[in-house]
């Protein structure tokens, strides 16, 4: 083989590897509006692989036994080995591809990449299977309704003293209404007396929830009620610690550079 052939064979890998960058990436986009559709074990391997995919092999500590979440995505994540980012990025596409066969129908590639954000991953994972939508309706809890985003049965059932119950999760029911995004619920919840600053068990606020999930709307209006901004986890990370979209950043990035003009 002369090495005009190896430099075809090697273009057109660097080719094909750039294509396939490109497809990761509109599958994260998917991924990140379909985050309150999938299941919770399906978004724990979407949290692996693309931790995989973008950060390498998992080489941290593992998370305390009262790090309930953190366990369970470093669990996730660590089971992977040493497979390849390239596989990881594979394996994240087909099982898109594998729960949704007809998902790149209704998505764009726009100028060669995903169209609107990406690098999307998932922080607000249940260390076990979200309930069953089938549960019998008397069986449902204050959590389950908010997890569904049913405000007219949270509406009849909210009590005072629910507001600060942590579930089996460490979680209040304003770590579950920013978790899905439920802005309705959360505005319900304030104004019944939730403490916007409300802590879960590894200490982490809705501000957390909210940057770490990639919830836009839901971080605007904790901003707008004066979330504290500098209130630490267990792991001594802020909100802007665990932001990984680059809209989340940069509005928090901002906000805080408006505080700090007001504090002066």
């Amino acid at each position: 083989m002369y090495d005009s052939d190896l430099e075809i064979d090697d273009e057109e890998e660097h080719q094909q590897g750039k294509e396939h960058d490109k497809l990761f990436s509109v599958a994260t986009e998917h991924v990140m509006h379909k985050a309150n559709v999938y299941e919770a074990r399906d978004l724990l391997e979407f949290y692996a692989l693309y931790k995989q995919a973008t950060s390498g092999a998992c080489h941290g500590p593992r998370p305390s036994m009262l790090q309930m979440k953190a366990r369970s995505k470093w669990q996730a994540w660590h089971e992977l080995g040493d497979m390849s980012s390239a596989d990881a990025q594979r394996a994240y596409v087909d099982k898109v591809h594998k729960l949704e066969p007809s998902w790149l129908d209704n998505n764009q590639i726009i100028g060669g990449t995903a169209s609107g954000r990406t690098g999307w991953v998932v922080h607000s994972i249940e260390s076990v299977p979200i309930e069953e939508t089938n549960k019998p309706e008397q069986l449902k809890t204050l959590f389950d309704h908010v997890k569904e985003k049913n405000l007219e049965r949270l509406r009849e059932q909210l009590k005072p003293a629910d507001l600060i119950e942590l579930d089996e999760q460490g979680m209040a029911l304003l770590h579950w209404a920013t978790d899905r995004n439920a802005i309705e619920i959360i505005e319900f919840l304030i104004k019944q007396g939730a403490d916007v600053d409300q802590r879960d068990a590894e200490q982490q606020t809705p501000l957390h929830y909210a940057a770490s999930c990639g919830h836009v709307e839901a971080l605007r209006y904790l901003l707008s009620l004066n979330a504290n901004m500098e209130l630490r986890d267990v792991d001594g990370q802020t909100c802007i610690d665990v932001a990984d979209n680059v809209e989340i950043c940069s509005i928090l990035k901002t906000e805080l550079q408006l505080r700090n003009k007001r504090s002066y």
